[in-house]
């Protein structure tokens, strides 16, 4: 899996305030997730643009009209002050490590319905990302 890495993910500390994961998200409008990182710089989970969007809907509506929310998703992300604030505990287990196939980057991409994943070594250091852009040139190199 190593060939395929890309090098453009994006990171912040996780007690990064809010208005800086907006910020970013809006001066990058392709940018599929920011990855947090935690005191030791290993990773502690990413931001989505879902995430985003949840957040948004939530500050225009007061919490009215969502649907597939749960109570403590919703107080979570109603009451996000950083960027900690808005990462759901499966977004901590969204990643691969280098030793992984591809197919498991594809399996937790189909399941999480993100096209962007982090690839960690051991220690949990971002070593970058797996895009299904590099996931389908590969498929078409190989053929």
């Amino acid at each position: 899996m190593h060939k395929l890495l890309g090098t453009k993910i994006k990171t912040l500390p996780v007690d990064a305030v809010l208005e800086d994961v907006i910020r970013v998200f809006a001066s990058e409008t392709t940018l599929s997730g920011i990855c947090l990182l935690d005191k030791n710089q290993s990773y502690a989970g990413m931001i989505t643009r879902m995430d985003l969007l949840k957040w948004a809907h939530l500050q225009f509506t007061a919490g009215h009209g969502i649907h597939g929310v749960s109570l403590s998703e919703y107080y979570r992300l109603i009451d996000a002050r950083k960027a900690k604030d808005l990462i759901s505990g499966a977004s901590r287990d969204y990643h691969v490590k280098e030793s992984d196939t591809i197919q498991t980057a594809l399996h937790k991409m189909i399941y999480s319905e993100e096209d962007i994943i982090p690839v960690l070594d051991a220690r949990g250091n971002i070593l970058g990302d797996m895009r299904l852009s590099e996931v389908l040139w590969y498929i078409l190199r190989s053929r």
